[in-house]
């Protein structure tokens, strides 16, 4: 996923010589000249940076998870980062959970909707404070097939209620971004570290699932 690509190459080409950085990580060097290319395009149109940047946050797939490393890379201080990836984030987000209520866009979107259906299912299982919970951390865990774009469609979908799904999504989208800029300050070591302890935490989480099925 490019919001995965994204984080790893940006730890990778600000710490890592360029001999490790080619051999062990192609792919997503490419994907971060992906987000680099995407913010010059901006940038030509005379589009301040932070503009740029909040941008770069609202697209699905990349979002905040992606636009912090980027904002790093543009030479922006961390302090504007997070508040501008957040409310960036946050802005299709609003406008998205009103528009899914139009058949002819859910139509349009259902091979997306169906995607999304699939990696949310869980979300709403239980109570409103389990399901407000379990979104918020489907969201706010920057790993790939997560984020507020997917999390919103798969609120939607499961019939959330509107106002605890926006509450929820803000929240893991806050939560994204202080993980992001916890990665992003940590360099490629403590990058790795971070990355793995999210991984372990999403592994044993899907076993416990497994098991209460």
């Amino acid at each position: 996923a490019l919001s995965f690509a994204v984080i790893a190459s940006t730890i990778t080409a600000i710490s890592a010589p360029p001999a490790y950085a080619a051999k062990a990580a192609a792919e997503t060097v490419e994907h971060l000249h992906v987000g680099q290319k995407i913010a010059n395009y901006f940038r030509s149109f005379g589009i301040p940076d932070l503009a740029v940047l909040a941008m770069i946050s609202a697209m699905p797939v990349v979002e905040l998870r992606g636009a912090v490393p980027v904002g790093v890379w543009m030479g922006l201080p961390i302090t504007k980062i997070l508040p501008v990836c957040v409310l960036g984030n946050m802005a299709p987000i609003i406008p998205l959970l009103f528009l899914l209520r139009n058949d002819k866009l859910k139509e349009l979107m259902s091979p997306i909707l169906s995607r999304a259906e699939k990696k949310s299912a869980s979300l709403g299982v239980g109570s409103i404070e389990k399901q407000w919970a379990s979104l918020a951390a489907f969201v706010g865990i920057p790993l790939p097939g997560t984020g507020a774009w997917t999390g919103a469609m798969g609120a939607f979908l499961l019939g959330m209620p509107t106002a605890v799904a926006l509450s929820s999504i803000f929240t893991g989208v806050v939560s994204a971004g202080v993980i992001m800029t916890a990665i992003t300050l940590a360099g490629k070591k403590g990058g790795i570290a971070a990355l793995s302890v999210l991984a372990i935490l999403t592994g044993r989480e899907f076993l416990a699932e497994k098991k209460e099925e």
